[in-house]
């Protein structure tokens, strides 16, 4: 009985010392998941986007000019327009998490998105129309959303990667501990492999653009803005040095 309990006690420890050790990385992990998910929804909205205004019928300029001088003349100014908006306000949104990330008027995001010169073309005292130039216009801003989007899954992927290698590593590092002691003679051996895992992560930012949201420091902060921790690996180690050195004599 007393040898199934110091098992048992000794399972225990070491079970607290993982769920102590690897909390950041699998917090940062369901972090980038839900990250990752709303991006790829927004990616399809703005996709579903792009097909209805390839859909809507432009207006030559030579009609858009004579509309401009004869304002109740042309009526496909107002309805391309409000066509444009309906679609946004149906597809980019209504996705799910609209409300509560962004919880802008139709207006302000249009802006934000694609431009705000392309919002002021749908305004509907414009004197344009929505002619080809306009489309043109507006769908290639609707592309590079799409693309920057495609662009940020690939990073949010890399970085759900360097997470799972790190926490993967860490575990390992812990499943050869007895308890939070490290013998005299593998102390060197734990140590390096601390320093290993934090090398590798840094690794990680090292090979990242530097462009907003896409360099490893800048991304950390976005992502784990929430959290009480900016570098969820670092933090890991961190606990796992700390907690062996501070209980080894």
């Amino acid at each position: 009985m007393v040898m199934g309990a110091t098992r048992r006690t000794e399972d225990s420890v070491a079970a607290s010392l993982r769920d102590h050790v690897s909390g950041p990385v699998s917090t940062a992990e369901a972090v980038v998941a839900r990250e990752y998910e709303e991006v790829d929804v927004e990616r399809r909205a703005f996709q579903e986007f792009e097909g209805r205004v390839a859909g809507i019928d432009t207006v030559s300029m030579s009609r858009s000019t004579l509309a401009s001088q004869r304002p109740g003349l042309v009526q496909a100014r107002p309805r391309s327009a409000e066509r444009v908006r309906s679609a946004f306000r149906e597809t980019v949104m209504s996705v799910d998490h609209y409300d509560e990330v962004y919880g802008e008027s139709l207006d302000e995001h249009f802006a934000a998105e694609l431009s705000p010169d392309l919002l002021a073309g749908l305004q509907q005292d414009a004197g344009s129309q929505f002619t080809d130039l306009y489309k043109r216009t507006l769908l290639g801003a609707v592309g590079t959303a799409i693309e920057q989007r495609e662009t940020f899954c690939d990073i949010l992927d890399n970085e759900s990667a360097s997470l799972e290698r790190s926490g993967a590593a860490l575990d390992a590092i812990v499943d050869e501990l007895d308890g939070t002691r490290v013998p005299p003679q593998a102390r060197t051996e734990f140590t390096e492999a601390l320093d290993d895992v934090a090398r590798r992560r840094q690794e990680t930012f090292a090979g990242r653009t530097s462009s907003p949201r896409t360099d490893g420091h800048d991304l950390c902060s976005y992502l784990y803005e929430d959290c009480e921790w900016t570098y969820p690996v670092l933090t890991a180690v961190t606990r796992l040095r700390g907690t062996v050195n501070g209980l080894t004599a």
